[in-house]
């Protein structure tokens, strides 16, 4: 299966890459479990259950920032795991302020589709950009 979710989360930074959002959404299952952990201060922080959720995280964070950098430095597979390596630095529209941090994101790829998703990242920074 490693090669196969390779593929399919390749898939996923690839119509990122293009903002190809209905692409994105594609990749991932109906009924995904998507969670990015942070505070409040954060607006797509928290637990996305299902494609509809994903595609609601993916559309706050559009409207409300500008991507200066985002960057896929590494992939490593285990099985049906993929853990991502990456770096991006992000501008909020509503504060001009940035926020530029390391992440590691881990999918776990089922029949074809991102089934689960959680990041980890400097919560503190991107809170500290969104704070006015």
């Amino acid at each position: 299966m490693t090669r196969e979710a390779i593929d399919v989360v390749r898939a996923h930074y690839d119509a990122l890459g293009r903002r190809d959002r209905p692409g994105v959404l594609a990749t991932v299952a109906d009924d995904v479990d998507w969670q990015f952990t942070g505070p409040p201060t954060i607006p797509f922080a928290g637990a996305h259950q299902g494609r509809a959720a994903v595609a609601a995280f993916l559309a706050t964070i559009a409207n409300s920032v500008d991507v200066l950098a985002f960057d896929v430095e590494r992939m490593i597979a285990d099985g049906d795991t993929v853990v991502v390596f990456g770096r991006e630095h992000f501008r909020v529209r509503a504060t001009r302020r940035a926020w530029d941090v390391d992440w590691i994101q881990v999918h776990t790829v089922r029949d074809g589709v991102i089934s689960r998703f959680r990041e980890y990242t400097d919560t503190a920074a991107i809170a500290a950009a969104y704070d006015a």
